[in-house]
């Protein structure tokens, strides 16, 4: 299936769902472009999508549009301006290009929250009007079996039926499965909480214990490894708190063992990127439906 992958990101599109024919992919963080083109090899633009005409966009003949605008305008840590918020517009303009274009499918992602809000309301409005079918879900990997948090809005357009959505459980592994063995406190001091930071928020850091086999982490969040609160889960070791690696953040996620990660960048702008991607088991079984439609 011929797809845009708008607000691409690092690629979680094009890793969670290998069978897409992604035939451009669109953001405008440089760093994100770098770790994409590391693992595919899609054409990947660097631009402003408030800017992007419908021509340019009709003119790859895509069937499926996929897009992951921020999420600040509807975040509850967020300011929560909605559609008056600056970085709610490239989605707006996009809004207006699909009743234009009308690609046969349409996905979007964003975090609870925007399902409420007034860019959703006058999205559905304007692509019903066009014709489309539109459903919104809210979704979560662990009601699949993955230990991590990261419930998610998912927004389904299309201008025939929609199919039924069906989840499966996808994982049975208990968190041990995504850590990395080799770290140790000798070989990555670094992801260790000091003593005194961990005492001072000792009662509202979220703790996630190995032993236990019910262990499940948080969403990860962009500001993880910059906010010491509320911005992800911290791993007993070693007597200590540490943080999960930018490698277990990705395969929480979903991602496989090899999605490469680049190595130039600073740990804390990896855990931003991975913050700002996508729940993989999530979106591989939501567009799974699209295979067969």
């Amino acid at each position: 299936m011929r797809t845009l992958e708008l607000y691409a990101g690092i690629g979680g599109l094009s890793a969670a769902c290998p069978w897409l024919e992604i035939v451009h992919a669109v953001d405008i963080n440089a760093d994100s472009r770098d770790w994409y083109q590391l693992n595919f090899d899609a054409p990947y633009a660097l631009r402003e999508l408030e800017s992007v005409p419908a021509r340019w966009l009709e003119q790859h003949h895509a069937e499926l549009w996929w897009m992951s605008p921020p999420c600040t305008p509807y975040t509850r840590r967020g300011n929560q301006n909605d559609a008056h918020d600056p970085r709610a517009q490239s989605f707006l303009h996009l809004i207006d290009c699909v009743q234009h274009v009308q690609p046969p499918w349409v996905v979007v992602e964003n975090v609870v929250g925007f399902e409420t809000s007034r860019t959703h309301a006058q999205m559905k409005a304007v692509w019903e009007q066009a014709g489309y079918q539109v459903e919104t879900l809210t979704k979560c990997p662990s009601e699949l079996g993955w230990p991590n948090r990261r419930p998610r809005i998912y927004v389904v357009a299309s201008r025939s039926n929609l199919p039924r959505f069906q989840f499966t459980r996808s994982s049975n592994h208990s968190i041990h499965a995504y850590l990395d063995p080799s770290i140790t406190g000798r070989s990555a001091p670094q992801l260790w909480l000091d003593e005194r930071v961990a005492s001072r928020y000792l009662h509202s850091l979220h703790r996630v214990d190995p032993a236990e086999p019910d262990a499940i982490t948080s969403c990860f969040a962009s500001s993880y490894g910059k906010v010491i609160n509320r911005a992800g889960s911290y791993l007993l070791a070693e007597g200590a708190l540490r943080r999960f690696s930018p490698r277990e953040v990705a395969n929480l996620l979903g991602f496989s063992p090899n999605f490469q990660i680049p190595t130039h960048l600073k740990d804390t702008r990896k855990w931003q990127l991975l913050g700002n991607s996508l729940s993989l088991p999530v979106i591989q079984q939501l567009l799974n439906v699209t295979r067969t439609s």
